[in-house]
């Protein structure tokens, strides 16, 4: 008898390890602080969720793919799900942009309750939907720093002919002043502000940016930042293997996908001050852009919308879901305020 109940106990943990399924997991980021736990955190919260059913092979900037072609391959199938940004879709579609920031937009909490409550999210399925993905927030940012410079911004016209590593729609934006908007990866930023061949960047917060030694060779760093004031760390899946789950595998994802809102939310808000001091020890200044520049960035802006918005429907529907929805959280928010 006992030896029965054995083999029968044996066959059933057999059943359900054939049952557990492996899923590549490529991220558009290398080890970076709040980033990387998050990830971390996500693929160990569905792993507990499931059982152990439903595991992710997680796989750092370049392991298997390039950042920006992360989009296609998962696309087709030859990855499963990434951990990404959604403004590196853009070219292919200009609302994927809105996914990942909204310059000029409101703050993390107007961001992803209009995500969850204000149309944002079926707005991006149907985005996806022609490319067999998934998409969902998992990581909600602080708002970024406006930049590092290596010259004092004092007015609009100091933006003139500035080479400065920027993507989406803040670099569409700073075009609009004269800027040389262009694109790099993580690791070439700190060398090509040394060399010359930038004069400025963004990246993200202190807590990031210090990692990649940027107030050793820029240091005048801007803020607010603009172009981000709240951001979304995108996970999105290849449909075909989304499908493939259990509804309970399918919910084990959306709320690590909730969990890691907080937690990125959470751990970056409280350790950025400290950060700012060793900038200052180092001989940076810290400052805001002044007025006229807010002013002219916020005239661009209101310039790249209105033109997006007449190239493209999709863009439209999106980027008006989200002021419709601004505008509904900011009246309460402003009776709120105390100040």
């Amino acid at each position: 008898m006992k030896r029965t109940l054995m083999a029968a106990a044996l066959v059933a943990l057999t059943a359900s390890g054939a049952q557990a399924e492996k899923f590549t997991l490529q991220s558009a980021f290398g080890a970076l602080p709040v980033l990387n736990p998050a990830a971390e955190r996500f693929v160990g919260n569905i792993s507990t969720l499931t059982g152990g059913e439903v595991e992710f092979d997680y796989l750092l900037a370049g392991e298997l793919s390039p950042p920006f072609e992360i989009f296609d391959n998962v696309s087709a199938g030859a990855i499963d799900a990434a951990w990404s940004y959604a403004a590196y879709a853009s070219g292919k579609e200009p609302a994927a942009a809105l996914f990942g920031s909204v310059p000029f937009g409101g703050d993390p909490l107007s961001y992803v309750s209009w995500l969850h409550h204000g149309g944002g999210l079926e707005l991006w399925q149907e985005l996806y939907e022609p490319y067999n993905l998934v998409p969902m927030a998992c990581g909600v940012i602080l708002s970024e720093a406006g930049g590092w410079y290596t010259k004092p911004i004092e007015s609009p016209e100091d933006l003139q002919g500035l080479n400065i590593r920027i993507g989406g729609l803040g670099g569409a934006i700073l075009a609009k002043l004269g800027a040389n908007a262009m694109s790099l990866p993580a690791g070439e930023i700190s060398t090509s502000l040394e060399t010359g061949r930038l004069d400025a960047t963004e990246l993200s917060f202190p807590l990031v940016d210090k990692l990649l030694g940027f107030d050793k060779v820029a240091k005048h760093y801007y803020f607010p930042g603009w172009h981000q004031p709240a951001g979304f760390i995108e996970f999105y899946m290849n449909k075909d293997k989304w499908d493939g789950l259990t509804d309970a595998q399918r919910t084990a994802i959306e709320v690590s996908c909730a969990d890691a809102n907080l937690y990125a939310m959470g751990v970056a808000a409280g350790a950025q001050s400290p950060i700012l001091e060793e900038f200052r020890a180092n001989g940076v200044e810290i400052k805001r852009f002044p007025d006229s520049v807010m002013d002219a960035l916020r005239a661009a802006a209101d310039e790249v919308y209105a033109e997006k918005s007449a190239e493209n429907e999709m863009f439209r529907k999106v980027i008006d879901s989200y002021r419709a929805f601004a505008a509904n959280y900011n009246e309460y928010q402003n009776l709120s305020d105390l100040n």
